[in-house]
């Protein structure tokens, strides 16, 4: 093969290699758009879970990277009502004994209610957390594009541990079974 005939070659395999990426990178794309929404519809149907605030909902965000680096993320808050108000902070009552109640009428699916958080927070709001979440996170590993799903506010642990609500559980199963789906390549 003549120099010009090789690189006739490496420049046709280049662009099919690079094709390739940007399709793989496009279903990624549309993949994170699905396990957003299933994220949102596992926590909203479960008949376990109420959103005082909102901020857990609006904190959902699945992310994208490619070789480490942020690309993409699909944020629950695109998709939501917004959170009514900042996360509950712990406030202590004037007794000095435990912690003052939260009030809201409404709260953000409507209902009156009280609630007294048990997990303190910055007082923030559940998207900046998703916003931050995304900028700062570092995959692990040398993998060429990673998925993350987060609900990034300081409470989803406790909450997923004590009431199974936050849907992190059947979003993950419904990830298993669709994934194939949205990643497989046909004819590029």
């Amino acid at each position: 093969m003549s120099a010009t005939n090789s690189d006739i070659v490496r420049n046709a395999i280049s662009s099919y290699k690079k094709r390739i990426l940007e399709e793989i990178r496009n279903r990624c794309i549309r993949f994170c758009e699905h396990i957003c929404q299933e994220a949102i519809k596992q926590r909203a149907q479960n008949n376990r879970a109420h959103d005082f605030t909102g901020n857990l909902i609006n904190s959902i965000v699945v992310c994208l990277y490619e070789k480490g680096k942020p690309v993409y993320a699909a944020y629950a808050a695109k998709y939501v009502p917004e959170a009514i108000r900042v996360k509950m902070r712990l406030r202590p009552a004037k007794s000095g004994i435990g912690y003052k109640a939260y009030r809201f009428r409404p709260d953000y699916e409507g209902t009156n209610s009280t609630y007294i958080p048990t997990v303190e927070t910055n007082g923030g709001w559940g998207v900046d957390d998703a916003k931050e979440f995304f900028w700062s996170y570092s995959p692990r590993g040398k993998n060429l594009f990673d998925i993350v799903v987060a609900y990034p506010v300081e409470y989803a642990g406790w909450i997923e541990k004590e009431r199974s609500s936050t849907g992190i559980m059947r979003t993950y199963a419904d990830t298993e079974k669709v994934g194939i789906t949205y990643l497989r390549l046909s004819r590029v």
